[in-house]
């Protein structure tokens, strides 16, 4: 579903992986396990609004604390279009995808690094200030991350 439904079929599909995948470390690695990585990632740059935000909450959720998932993330490209979805996307998608590069960046300097060329260092500090609360919590979050042990960024 996630890969040639229908938009609506699209977007609960990447919302009952969102929902799954939250705090339940069984169901992250069957998620991850099944291939659903890649088409969430697919989401986050042609899905609908609804489709990209619940792709990138999965993302997030997928991503917290599994160093496997965070390569996989990495991997499959998601990194750029998380960064688009901090300017473009809505509240949510955009505390999503800042909560997803704070989860990514995470003791991670492959990915701290991939994160600064995508561009995600200006957004980010934008949030911190025009973003509600809960997206500057993910902004600072991601920012607090990239700059931890990282002269360069």
């Amino acid at each position: 579903l996630l890969a040639s439904g229908i938009d609506d079929a699209k977007e609960n599909a990447a919302k009952a992986l969102k929902n799954l995948s939250y705090c339940n470390d069984e169901n992250k690695v069957a998620i991850a396990a099944a291939g659903a990585i890649p088409p969430l990632v697919a989401l986050l740059a042609a899905g609908t609004d609804d489709a990209k935000e619940h792709a990138a909450g999965a993302l997030r959720n997928l991503s917290c604390n599994d160093e496997n998932n965070n390569v996989a993330i990495a991997a499959a490209g998601a990194i750029p279009p998380l960064v688009a979805l901090l300017a473009a996307g809505t509240d949510d998608a955009k505390e999503h995808a800042a909560g997803a590069l704070r989860n990514l960046s995470c003791n991670d300097e492959n990915n701290k690094v991939a994160i600064a060329v995508a561009g995600a260092i200006p957004p980010l500090v934008a949030l911190l200030s025009s973003g509600i609360d809960d997206v500057k919590g993910s902004a600072a979050g991601a920012l607090g991350n990239l700059a931890c042990n990282d002269e360069k960024n």
